[in-house]
């Protein structure tokens, strides 16, 4: 009996012993799938937080950002930040501003308007005449009826900007905004024997250049010609209180300088009625100012032969 008492014992025991394991085994893989259950829980929140974060419209698209505060500014605040807002990926870039019509490059500004092979009446269709009562005679006593004039007695280079004198949409306006509701391509300005009278010659170019600028403003592919102004007779020089050839000379030097500055074409359209002397010739012009048709004619003939052609 003692015999079978200790072979039975160890048999009892080994079987305790291999129970023990497996039970600290079960409790071990529960514990260790309850851990996995809550990192993968753990894990599919973060991935969720993740992807939510990805696709948010706050960080990811700046579309959005930019344009959603436009609902609750003011008209003024949204013309600012459409002129602010950067233009998106896809949109063509812009061409850049032209300062001016397309130049020859070989160009002299300095020196006036050469020799040209002559062009016919079409080629003022889109041109403006800016002038005073002599450009009114241009108008008058020539065929230049395709062509738009803004031309009156007395016009000179301020009041250009000031004098209610030209007819748009049933109002007066000055030349200048006249100009602007106006289509064309080039502007003929002579200018400056009404202001001959001057004290400073310095203003009479100031306000000259400041019609250029304007017409810059207008159309900057315009091409702009400065005409010299035209002399005088000799009678009315030597009598005149003011209109004086020497004087007129003095502004037509300031005129091509101005044109060199400007970079304009200046037209030496004095050459074209002038005799030898420099002054008007007695049959010129019946008062020794204004040109008879004739001489209006040697005038328009200057200007066909005289062109810049693009």
């Amino acid at each position: 009996m003692r015999y079978a008492v200790q072979t039975y014992t160890p048999k009892r025991a080994r079987r305790r012993r291999r129970r023990r394991p497996q039970i600290a085994d079960i409790l071990l893989l529960s514990i260790m799938a309850g851990l996995s259950i809550l990192a993968v829980s753990a894990g599919a929140h973060a991935l969720m937080a993740w992807n939510t974060e990805s696709i948010s419209p706050e960080k990811n698209s700046p579309v959005e950002k930019i344009t959603a505060p436009e609902a609750e500014l003011t008209d003024d605040e949204m013309l600012s930040v459409e002129t602010t807002r950067p233009q998106a990926v896809e949109t063509p870039p812009a061409v850049p501003n032209e300062p001016g019509p397309a130049l020859p490059e070989t160009y002299d500004f300095s020196k006036p308007v050469p020799l040209s092979n002559p062009v016919d009446t079409t080629y003022f269709d889109d041109a403006v005449f800016i002038g005073d009562s002599r450009t009114e005679g241009l108008f008058l006593n020539t065929s230049l009826s395709n062509t738009t004039f803004f031309a009156h007695m007395g016009l000179m280079v301020d009041t250009v900007f000031t004098s209610p004198l030209f007819n748009v949409d049933g109002e007066k306006v000055p030349v200048i905004d006249a100009l602007k509701a106006t289509d064309f391509s080039k502007v003929y300005i002579m200018l400056g024997i009404n202001e001959t009278g001057w004290a400073y010659s310095s203003i009479f170019v100031q306000k000259y250049g400041d019609i250029v600028d304007a017409i810059r403003e207008i159309n900057p592919n315009a091409l702009i010609y400065i005409q010299a102004i035209m002399p005088v007779s000799q009678e009315v020089s030597s009598t005149h209180s003011y209109v004086k050839n020497p004087k007129i000379n003095e502004y037509n030097q300031l005129l091509q300088k101005l044109a060199e500055e400007k970079q304009v074409y200046y037209i030496d359209t004095a050459n074209a009625v002038a005799g030898e002397d420099g002054s008007l010739p007695d049959d010129a012009a019946p008062d020794g100012i204004h040109l008879a048709r004739s001489y209006c004619q040697r005038w328009l003939d200057y200007l066909m032969t005289h062109t810049i052609v693009l």
